[in-house]
């Protein structure tokens, strides 16, 4: 009883306390005299208070004052407003002038609209006056708007923070945080009212590897249900689905637009995998994917009389025609990494479809919108956690999407050093495959940016010719390139030595794994192997003083290793590098791993092969 009462005062003391409302422009000598957090002490700046009143679908009110404590803190006093009918807005710079508070009010000339899109526009405003030791302040309201999702973590600490979420007309709402994080917020719910405070919420990291930051982002994700709107519920999602026209709907109408044509693919073909492949690669051929993602489609038989559509029509198309062929085959909704993993059963998380089909008690996720891609290949976009397999019995799976298969990309390299003018010169000979081959065709296909001679050219003193690229429109089989190549000026001469580092262009030229620690997991994207042969002709009148020294590096677990070694061979001076790493998503808990692995590819990358004058 006694933990109850404990409990009870508590609840009352945190909602009286956020009932204490700091007024706009209220701002305190103390405040400016500031020079650090005290609680986060390396902070550029801090919002010292984030207010946010939502009338659900009536109106948003926010307050955020932020304090500036250093110059790199200085970048935070460019504000973004992602709303477009902002009413009463209120902003303002606060410096401490001979001991007094004074106040820039923010003008229009301070404020830019946007447009990000053809019915989208955010305002910018560029607070005037800023300083190390000022604040700045902002209030403004939003009238008539449905918000699904509020954030509480930014990449400033907030020292205090309030939600308070209203329900006037009493719908059916849900609202939940991000199960990913624990941040020290509190909720307390009260007669249709929902109110989240919170103190000292850290900031976000900025990382390298990371996809998607809202996926380790503190957050409030608000639902409405009822009607034909499931509440949390796997199945109750996928019963909604197979009742919308533009999903399951699709997938009753039945085939008899492209029965012929699919007779005529499977024609002979008895194997259920066979076939599967078949319908596969014939619908990657003969349709052209507009660019779009979706979760659905207007029109199955229309996106095929067209020969192009969205995702969602080539993908649900796909699940028609394996359906058709007499193979189990269900859509599954898909979120992509810019949506970011899928917390909770709300139809609005997923943007895309793919296909699932069952073959001798083994699932394969089939997409084909991207003609570039194998079987049982997705884009890397959609290895995003997992998807949900959508059944006709208004069932469903949760299933995971990984990727268990290696991407390789080997080099062969035959050099020679030239004395002269002590460069390095030679023939490469590369082979891509599987992802690492996806992403050369996707990148150089059309020469959007740069080709791949200028890729290899934006590195000094490193010329490219004689280009050969084979099999680049044979999807998915390997892709190779070939090319001749002048590294000038690559030799070190110091009085009878030569000095040159062993992996050429295959250097790591920056580590992204310098940080002490890290907090969130690594997205590798796919699991890969970088496996380079460098051969070098030892000039004439030279020998060997020194090689660097071989190393085996192994993480924990299998998840990743590294291999160096330099040897001399009858005149030739031989050195192998392997890079493996063997999953797509890898936890921080092996960051300590990974970097010691890359401390050594650097280290490898700057060591030096030693060549002295006989």
């Amino acid at each position: 009883m006694r933990s109850f009462i404990l409990l009870v005062c508590t609840l009352a003391g945190l909602y009286q306390a956020a009932g204490q409302r700091p007024k706009f422009g209220d701002i305190s000598v103390e405040e400016l005299q500031l020079t650090e957090d005290e609680v986060f002490s390396n902070a550029p700046a801090a919002i010292l208070y984030e207010d946010i009143d939502l009338d659900f679908g009536k109106l948003l009110t926010v307050h955020e004052r932020v304090k500036i404590y250093t110059a790199e803190g200085v970048e935070f006093s460019n504000w973004e407003i992602p709303f477009e009918d902002v009413k009463g807005l209120k902003a303002a710079t606060y410096n401490l002038v001979d001991g007094a508070v004074e106040k820039t009010k923010v003008s229009s000339d301070n404020i830019f609209v946007e447009e990000v899109s053809e019915d989208e526009e955010v305002r910018k405003i560029t607070f005037p006056n800023v300083r190390p030791g000022s604040i700045i302040e902002i209030k403004y309201k939003v009238p008539f708007i449905g918000l699904y999702t509020i954030y509480t973590q930014h990449y400033l600490p907030i020292r205090k923070i309030r939600v308070n979420i209203n329900n006037p007309v009493r719908i059916s709402l849900d609202i939940k945080e991000n199960p990913y994080v624990k941040i020290p917020i509190k909720k307390i719910e009260k007669d249709y009212n929902y109110l989240f405070v919170g103190e000292d919420i850290p900031p976000l990291r900025r990382e390298n590897y990371v996809s998607n930051i809202n996926n380790h982002r503190g957050m409030l994700l608000l639902h409405v249900y009822g009607g034909l709107l499931p509440q949390y519920s796997w199945n109750k999602l996928a019963s909604l689905a197979m009742q919308l026209e533009w999903f399951g709907g699709q997938l009753e109408r039945g085939g008899g637009f492209y029965r012929k044509d699919l007779d005529y693919v499977l024609a002979g073909v008895e194997d259920e995998l066979e076939k599967a492949k078949k319908i596969d690669r014939f619908l990657k051929t003969c349709m052209k994917w507009n660019e779009y993602y979706s979760r659905g489609s207007e029109s199955i038989k229309h996106a095929y009389s067209n020969k192009e559509g969205s995702a969602g029509d080539i993908n649900l198309l796909l699940v028609s025609m394996l359906r058709e062929a007499g193979l189990e085959a269900h859509p599954m909704l898909v979120a992509s990494k810019g949506r970011g993993w899928v917390m909770y059963p709300r139809l609005n998380s997923y943007n895309t479809v793919v296909a699932a089909v069952t073959i001798d008690e083994q699932i394969y996720l089939l997409d084909a919108s991207r003609k570039k891609l194998g079987f049982a290949q997705l884009p890397l976009a959609y290895i995003n956690g997992s998807g949900l397999i959508v059944r006709p019995d208004n069932s469903s799976l949760n299933y995971p999407i990984t990727i268990d298969f290696q991407s390789v990309n080997t080099l062969l390299i035959s050099s020679e050093i030239n004395v002269e003018d002590l460069s390095v010169s030679g023939t490469v000979r590369k082979q891509l495959t599987n992802y690492m081959a996806w992403e050369h065709r996707e990148r150089y296909e059309n020469e959007r940016e740069e080709t791949y001679e200028e890729v290899l050219e934006n590195r000094d003193l490193f010329q490219v010719s004689n280009m050969q690229v084979t099999d680049f429109d044979s999807a998915p089989d390997p892709l190779r390139i070939q090319y001749d190549f002048v590294y000038e000026n690559y030799v070190e001469e110091i009085g009878d030595r030569l000095y040159i580092k062993p992996l050429l262009h295959c250097d790591l030229q920056e580590n992204h794994f310098n940080e002490e620690d890290r907090l969130y997991p690594m997205d590798f994207e796919y699991p890969h192997t970088s496996r380079f042969i460098i051969n070098y002709q030892i000039p004439e009148g030279y020998s060997v003083e020194s090689l660097p020294a071989g190393k085996h590096v192994i993480i924990p677990d299998g998840i990743g290793s590294l291999k160096f070694n330099a040897s001399e061979q009858q005149g030739n001076i031989q050195v192998s590098f392997t890079l493996e790493i063997n999953e797509h998503l890898v936890p921080a808990g092996y960051y300590e791993g990974f970097k010691e692995l890359f401390n050594e590819y650097s280290n490898f990358s700057k060591a030096k092969i030693v060549l002295v004058k006989k």
